[in-house]
Formats: C-alpha cells, sequence, structure tokens
C-alpha cells in the first residue's frame, strides 16, 4: 500500500548536485514527504542505486548542533539516535544556499504519534533520552536554541502582542462583520486569565531557580519525532530543537507532554524512567517550563489562524487550537500538576 503522506516528484537540481558531490548519492527514485511539523523544512524519500532509502532534508532552520549531537552519539556505536550520513568533508551537513542539507537512513517502520508506544518501548525510549544526555555536548558548535525557549519563539511577547490585538478589536468593535475574528476574540477572552496565570507562573518560578547541570537535550522528544522500525526498537530523529540545556527542557514532554491526542498516561511515565533510570526531577524547573511551553504553543496557533489565509490551513489550526485549549492540553495539564504554585 502507498503512503499518502509521500508522492513521486523531483529534486530541485541544486539539491540532487549537493548529494552527488557532497553526500555520494545519486537519487534513482525521489519521493515528496508531507505532514511535517516544521514549515521551515522541505523532507524527501530517495532510494539510491543500491536500493537504499535515505531521508534528505533541506531547511533554512540552523540545525547543526543538533546534527552534530546525532552524529557524535551514533558514532560511539550507540542505536537508537537516528545518525547523519557525513559529506566528504566527514560533516554532517552542506549548505546549499540558504539551506542546511543533511541526509540519514530512512527508518521504515511505523510513527509513534500514530501507534503509540508498548511498556518495553517507553523504556527503550528512557534509555536512548539518557544516552542523550549523558553524552558529551558537540565542542564544534555553539546550539541556536538557549535553555527552555524554542528557536524563535517568545510566548510573552506573543501573548503580550495577542492580548493587545484582541482587546483593540473588542473595543473598536470590529468583528461584527467578520465571524471568524469575533469567534476568534470570545475563545481568547474566554481563555485569556489561563493564559495569564501561565505569563505569571513563569516569571515568579524563575525567581526560585537553582543552579544544575547542563546537559545535551533533543529539545523536542514527543511521539511525533520517534519511529519504530521494522522490529519495534523506537529512533529518535529530528533534532533541530536541540541544546544544551537542563533536563527538565526535555522531561516536561514526558512527564505532561504537548500532544492532547496522544495523552501519557501514568504508566507510559513508569515505562520511560525504567529505562532511563534514577534522576531527581526539580518540580520548580519542570513548572517553570510547562508555562513556557503551553503559552508558547497557543499563542503560536493564535497568532497563525490570524494571518493565515488557506481554508484548508485554517481548519486544521481550529482543531489544534480546541485541542490544546481542552481537558488534555498542556495548559489543563499544568494547572492539574501545579495548581498549588
Amino acid at each position: 500500500m502507498s503512503d499518502p503522506s509521500r508522492t513521486p516528484a523531483t529534486l530541485p537540481l541544486a539539491l540532487a548536485s549537493t548529494l552527488r558531490s557532497e553526500f555520494c548519492l545519486r537519487a534513482e527514485t525521489v519521493e515528496l514527504v508531507s505532514g511535517g511539523f516544521d514549515p521551515a523544512a522541505t523532507l524527501w524519500r530517495i532510494v539510491d542505486e543500491g536500493g537504499r532509502g535515505w531521508a534528505v532534508k533541506a531547511t533554512q532552520r540552523d540545525c547543526r548542533y543538533g546534527l552534530a549531537l546525532a552524529s557524535a552519539v551514533s558514532r560511539d556505536g550507540f542505536t537508537g539516535v537516528v545518525a547523519p550520513r557525513l559529506t566528504r568533508a566527514q560533516m554532517p551537513w552542506s549548505e546549499t544556499g540558504k539551506s542546511f542539507v543533511s541526509v540519514s537512513r530512512w527508518i521504515d517502520g511505523d510513527d509513534a504519534m500514530a501507534t503509540g508506544l508498548r511498556p518495553d518501548q517507553w523504556g527503550d525510549l528512557g534509555m536512548i533520552l539518557r544516552v542523550v544526555h549523558e553524552h558529551r555536548p558537540p565542542r564544534s558548535i555553539t546550539p541556536v536554541r538557549s535553555g527552555i525557549k524554542r528557536t524563535g519563539q517568545n510566548g510573552r511577547s506573543r501573548f503580550r502582542k495577542l492580548d493587545q490585538y484582541f482587546t483593540s478589536l473588542r473595543f473598536q468593535g470590529n468583528t461584527e462583520d467578520d465571524p471568524e475574528a469575533e469567534s476568534l476574540t470570545d475563545l481568547w477572552r474566554g481563555h485569556r486569565s489561563r493564559l495569564t496565570r501561565l505569563d505569571r507562573m513563569a516569571r515568579e518560578l524563575k525567581a526560585l531557580r537553582t543552579p544544575a547541570p547542563r546537559v545535551p537535550c533533543h529539545g523536542d522528544p514527543h511521539l511525533g519525532n520517534v519511529l519504530l522500525d521494522e522490529h519495534g526498537h523506537p529512533w529518535l530523529i529530528d533534532l533541530d530543537e536541540a541544546t544544551t540545556a537542563h533536563r527538565e527542557v526535555d522531561m516536561v514532554l514526558i512527564e505532561l507532554g504537548v500532544l492532547p491526542r496522544r495523552p501519557i498516561r501514568p504508566a507510559d511515565r513508569d515505562a520511560f524512567w525504567s529505562g532511563y533510570g534514577a534522576f531527581d526531577l526539580d518540580e520548580t524547573r519542570l513548572a517553570r517550563f510547562g508555562c513556557i511551553r503551553a503559552l508558547e504553543d497557543v499563542t503560536s496557533v493564535f497568532r497563525s489562524l490570524i494571518t493565515s489565509s488557506d481554508v484548508a490551513d485554517m481548519d486544521s489550526l481550529r482543531a489544534t487550537l480546541h485541542d490544546l485549549l481542552g481537558p488534555k492540553g498542556l495548559i489543563a495539564l499544568v494547572e492539574e500538576r501545579f495548581g498549588d504554585y
């Protein structure tokens, strides 16, 4: 059966040339892969002359730290992080125009976002993330991302701008002839107090922070970045948001979860920690990071709904916002776990 997310395609000439000259690969067949989380990236699946499948990614985001980390972890003989193929110059990426190009083995199997994980697979994922955290940070490249705040994201600033925007619409009465704007304004007003509390909690908890070691972090280890190979073994992919930070940057996605349609159950966490091993979570730091992540996610979707003109995109964004604000969304999870802060 064909995969609906992959359609036959032709590589751009410059990219095909880069694959031949830098990665020593010639594509016999090419498919464009859709459905990714990163709008700045384009992904292809190619099959080379020997019948081997490769993932070819071109992105305008500076993902060099993550590629260097994945390469270093895999060089130590560890299987669980998809390693980039090295160029002729022994680099895990190539620069073509304004894009960074990387190539890695195509993992044939299932998307953990679609299938979920069994307890043993959660344990394997825990072991994989522990290896990443215990590895030496790459010395050759500095991460673009700093701490919990993702690249190009500033949830607090976006919250203030959106609040001014919706307040202006309300007082100027500019939504009467625009049902979409009126609906979105009402939704913002209905949840504004929750978002305000997230912002306040993040600021107050920051004052309580204590020193702790920083380690290499994946940066976004949700199930959308986990693939299961034909043997059911999980592989951690897409280290674009990797950085050197506190472990709670990754653990907030395990302890709370960021995918409302694939919630993490207590048994999942227990299985994860059985593989990860002993570690004392800083609950204060976890709460602050949860607030920041939730504020980033929700305000990002609100802004996209304001600026998007694509009808299909709008439907998807509305569904995402409904999930984020709902009982299984990250805001509700933060409220449930840290309500007394």
